[in-house]
């Protein structure tokens, strides 16, 4: 039995001997960023390996030998370094029978994948766009993947780019505008997975407005056409169009464009905007403003060139025809009982209160003798051609001097009636006009050298001008008073003044108006009266002015003609000369003519754009006067006469009468 348990022995004393070290794990592990992890080494050998390792370990991991041939790597990969990755190590086992164990081992650390990218993007209809959605994580094993959930809208594609990246892009297609969400998944193996919730927002497409005019600058009352073109994504829709932020206009929007009509703009600067309303696929805009010029039309610059160069000519015309008939008046109204029908200077003159029946005596001087008697020395046929002088009423003033067999009238009522032909060869080269003036008065003589009297009037006048396509007509009502002083034998002195109301109708091509105004005229002068032979000598001086305002209107087009004020007149000297005959033992007559110098003056403040300068009546010229008188048996009347002025100038006037009575 002891032989048997000797040899027992022996045998376990064998079994237990020394053996090298092995490592028997594998050689690689895994751990998960920010996770508690661990791994564990495990060997054979006897005696018992002790464990250790060489190489760097990721942040947060460490190695422990736990002494029993096991080795722990474990610990949470943290920090920087620790981000994912692979780790090299050795585990070298020793139990001090060679040889030793050693094995390289790769320890990967894993990261979770995440979403850095933002929450939203925009994109725009019609406009090409991309959005990338990027990930962070770490995977030995594969790379992160990306995928959405979601509608996404037509023309905008979902791309994985394979590392860790996705876009999104294309073109918003048109009605694809409003918000979309959709969510990104992201996935690289490592648990939990990563989500992110996105809106993707399609806008409407940037719309540029441009505005431009057809006509700049324009004239009032020209058709004006502002056309706006909107460049965007097909734009449909409206267009508003604004004077500053007046609304003027609308218009709806074809191939981009929309255009809007107006002949309605006031004279000035405009400031026009276009202002788009936007539509489903396109954004409202607004255009930069554009400065349009409205000027004056051209036919107000012709109506205010027609008044400007007309009304001063009316005016004179008038002043010439009042001083005119006062200058008569005042002349019959010193001879105290005149023939019905007297020349005036330009025409002749009717008084009502002329005495046809009266008969004046004359003294036989010798100049009288010489017009009375006969070529051949015959008193008889002198003393026939006074009978009918004195058959026929008339009292002429180659008769002086006078004794009146009656007595001479202190009042006289009388009436004066020109027409006047107007030709201006200068401003348009083809203004003319014919106007008449009908005035009445009374005289009354307070003194055999001092006469007061009072008149009223009427004119109408119609003047026209090709050039400027003009028309200007119109009517006027005077009133006034004048006075005459005889203050010696052969001289006197007239003066007076009147008052005028206007009313005047202008036209030129489109445009009309009425304006209304009123005018002061003031007149003197001193005339002589010399018998020659058988002749009546009539040399005068004379100065009239007139200042005439005119009231402001809008006319047709819409233009303001402003007020206006002139001042004009006209100062004369010159002879009349009279020279009676007696044609028939029924019918006298009394041929007259006179020359005369003029100046003319004029000063206006008008302002008219469309003239260089004001078309003044300024001046010297020359002007002859001419008539003929007919008085038949029982005062019967005919005559006819004229006046001719502006010889010399460019001015040129036609002053005529034809004028008839029949007392009954």
């Amino acid at each position: 039995m002891a032989a048997i348990a000797l040899a027992t022995a022996s045998f376990v004393e064998t079994a237990v001997a020394q053996t090298a070290p092995t490592i028997t794990s594998g050689s690689t592990t895994t751990f998960v960023f920010g996770r508690v992890s661990f791994f564990t080494v495990t060997t054979t050998g006897a005696p018992t390996p002790s464990i250790t390792e060489t190489g760097a370990l990721p942040t947060g991991v460490t190695f422990n030998d736990n002494g029993n041939g096991t080795a722990t790597l474990q610990g949470t990969p943290t920090g920087t370094g620790g981000i994912g990755g692979i780790y090299s190590l050795t585990i070298t086992a020793s139990n001090g029978v060679s040889p030793n164990a050693s094995q390289a081992f790769r320890l990967v650390v894993d990261q979770a994948p995440s979403i850095t990218s933002a929450v939203s993007t925009t994109f725009r209809i019609g406009v090409s766009g991309n959005f990338t959605v990027t990930t962070s994580g770490f995977s030995a094993s594969s790379s992160t993947t990306l995928s959405f959930s979601g509608t996404l809208p037509t023309g905008i594609s979902f791309l994985d780019n394979g590392n860790g990246t996705a876009t999104l892009g294309g073109t918003p297609a048109a009605g694809t505008a409003g918000n979309y969400p959709i969510t990104i998944f992201a996935n690289n193996g490592v648990v939990p997975s990563a989500e992110q919730a996105f809106t993707l927002t399609v806008s409407q497409a940037g719309t540029t407005t441009l505005l431009s005019s057809s006509q700049n600058p324009s004239s009032f009352g020209q058709p004006v056409t502002f056309t706006a073109t909107v460049a965007g994504s097909s734009p449909t829709g409206t267009v508003t169009f604004l004077d500053g932020v007046t609304q003027i206009g609308t218009a709806t929007l074809s191939g981009g464009t929309a255009s809007f009509t107006t002949s309605s703009l006031a004279v000035g600067s405009h400031s026009i905007t276009a202002k788009y309303s936007g539509d489903t696929n396109n954004s409202a805009g607004t255009s930069a403003a554009l400065t349009q010029t409205v000027g004056i039309a051209a036919d107000s610059i012709k109506l205010r060139a027609m008044q400007i160069s007309t009304t001063p000519i009316v005016a004179n015309i008038s002043g010439q025809a009042i001083t005119g008939a006062i200058d008569n008046a005042i002349d019959v109204g010193f001879s105290g009982n005149p023939g019905p029908l007297t020349p005036n200077g330009s025409g002749f003159t009717y008084y009502f209160d002329a005495d046809p029946d009266a008969q004046r005596n004359i003294t036989e001087q010798d100049d009288v003798n010489s017009f009375l008697a006969s070529p051949n020395g015959s008193s008889g046929s002198g003393r026939r051609i006074a009978d009918d002088f004195s058959a026929l009423g008339y009292a002429g003033p180659v008769k002086a001097p006078q004794v009146s067999t009656v007595p001479a009238h202190d009042w006289l009522a009388w009436i004066d009636v020109r027409g006047t032909d107007f030709d201006r060869n200068t401003f348009g080269s083809d203004l003319k006009g014919e106007q008449i003036n009908a005035i009445a008065g009374l005289t009354r003589r307070l003194t055999p050298d001092f006469l007061v009297g009072v008149l009223g009037g009427y004119e109408h006048f119609d003047y026209s001008s090709q050039a400027l396509s003009g028309v200007l007509t119109g009517d006027g009502w005077t009133t006034g008073a004048y006075l005459g002083w005889r203050f010696a034998p052969h001289l006197r002195f007239d003066a007076g003044g009147a008052w005028s109301d206007i009313l005047a109708n202008d036209a030129a091509g489109t445009a009309v108006g009425n304006f209304t105004g009123n005018r002061w005229l003031t007149f003197g002068g001193v005339t002589g009266t010399y018998d020659w032979r058988a002749f009546v000598l009539e040399p005068s001086a004379r100065v009239y002015a007139l200042w005439e305002h005119e009231n402001a209107y809008t006319d047709s087009l819409g233009t303001l003609q402003a007020d206006r004020n002139f001042a004009t007149g006209r100062g004369s000297g010159g002879v009349k000369v009279s020279y009676p005959v007696a044609w028939s033992s029924t019918v006298n007559l009394v041929p007259y003519a006179g020359l005369y110098g003029d100046y003319y003056f004029s000063r206006d403040d008008a302002i008219d754009t469309g003239l260089t300068t004001v078309p003044l009546l300024q001046g010297w010229s020359a002007r002859a006067t001419g008539g003929l008188s007919m008085t038949f048996v029982r005062g019967a009347q005919l005559s006819a006469g004229g006046e001719y002025g502006g010889i010399g100038g460019n001015t040129h006037i036609w002053t005529w009468r034809m004028s008839g009575s029949v007392p009954f």
